[in-house]
């Protein structure tokens, strides 16, 4: 650990000592391929949006351009799956990767790329040592050896809590660069708002003027606009005969907003829960309001059809792209919102009975 952190300090000073030119110049070789487009591309939407494209040559490919700050981009080949990260900046960026395993492509010439590295670096034996503890969780779990398997689970959350430390320590090292944004942005993700908040306190005035920055930032107040106790955002989209529905119709009611989709593993499985609780309890005055992030309309009505999802249906099929769930600050699903008969929230992210008895205190 102490010599990660030596590297990571040597890179801030090492940022402290560069200028930048007026233009990137991002040059590449990719081992088992001579030929075929090469395509330069952000994430938007979670989806990769080509940008720029080039041809691979013997001798790799190029791209040159200019970028008003430091940003992610990937690059992807054609015919292969997979990209690889680069972090561009106006400077001379070189690439060496191999065609069987673009992950582990080598990039330098980009201060931003260094810190992302020495951060991945940093969270790698962390993820291994958790990753280490599910089979041995699994095996106390088929032991039924309740006392091995609370051990195992403070650990893996020991390690999670030092991971999150560690990354704190990372950003305050790394402050003022937008690498640093990019690291708070991912790590804050998952997070309540006020550990959101801890994290973007970390970053200095220049990081905190990125774009990473300021998504952290409109996030943190998406989150408080749909705090518990908070008024539930209203919003419209269609259902799937193409009727506008509001939320604000079912006011009135107790309401479980669920967001899912039908290529979503852990909603589909989850499905058979909510069908046998929405049958008990719909009679008590209970709804609920599916809000499907899918894009392709037969798929999700396919899903709907074969779970038994007899209750109301809306979506715009837009994917991530969902209006409904970035109005609720959804970046993960299946994602719950239990609303009360006045239009308040009482309840998120629950599941099986803890959801069954949160609606439960509700009924009247």
């Amino acid at each position: 650990m102490k010599k990660i952190f030596i590297a990571i300090a040597a890179i801030g000073l090492f940022l402290g000592s560069c200028t930048s030119a007026d233009q990137y110049k991002l040059t590449g070789k990719v081992e088992g391929m001579t030929e075929g487009k090469v395509y330069l591309s952000k994430l938007q939407d979670n989806k990769l949006v080509k940008t720029d494209s080039t041809e691979m040559t013997a001798n790799g490919f190029s791209f040159e351009g200019t970028v008003t700050s430091p940003d992610l981009y990937y690059i992807e080949l054609e015919g292969q799956r997979g990209a690889i990260q680069v972090f561009l900046e106006n400077t001379a960026i070189a690439v060496d990767a191999n065609v069987e395993n673009l992950r582990e492509a080598k990039v330098v010439g980009s201060s931003n790329q260094d810190i992302l590295t020495a951060f991945g670096e940093l969270q790698k034996g962390y993820q291994e040592k958790q990753q280490a503890l599910y089979p041995e969780h699994q095996k106390a779990a088929e032991a039924k050896n309740q006392v091995a398997m609370d051990s195992i689970e403070a650990e893996f959350n020991k390690s999670k809590a030092d991971m999150f430390s560690a990354s704190k320590e990372f950003l305050k090292l790394n402050r003022n660069t937008v690498a640093a944004a990019f690291v708070a942005y991912r790590i804050s993700s998952p997070l309540e708002v006020a550990e959101m908040e801890e994290i973007y306190a970390l970053l200095g005035e220049d990081a905190q003027k990125s774009s990473y920055a300021t998504l952290i930032k409109d996030k943190i107040e998406v989150l408080k606009n749909v705090a518990i106790g908070q008024p539930a955002p209203d919003f419209t989209l269609n259902t799937p005969e193409g009727v506008p529905m509001s939320l604000s119709s079912l006011k009135g009611q107790i309401v479980l907003i669920d967001f899912w989709a039908s290529w979503c593993g852990p909603c589909r499985g989850e499905n058979p829960n909510v069908v046998k609780m929405y049958k008990e309890l719909h009679p008590k005055g209970v709804d609920i309001l599916g809000v499907s992030l899918d894009n392709d309309k037969g798929k999700w009505l396919k899903a709907i059809e074969d779970d038994g999802l007899i209750w109301n249906h809306v979506s715009d099929l837009k994917g991530w792209g969902s209006s409904a769930a970035k109005l609720y600050g959804v970046n993960g699903i299946p994602a719950t919102v239990v609303v009360d008969q006045n239009g308040l929230i009482v309840a998120k992210n629950l599941r099986g009975d803890e959801l069954k008895a949160a609606i439960e205190k509700l009924i009247q």
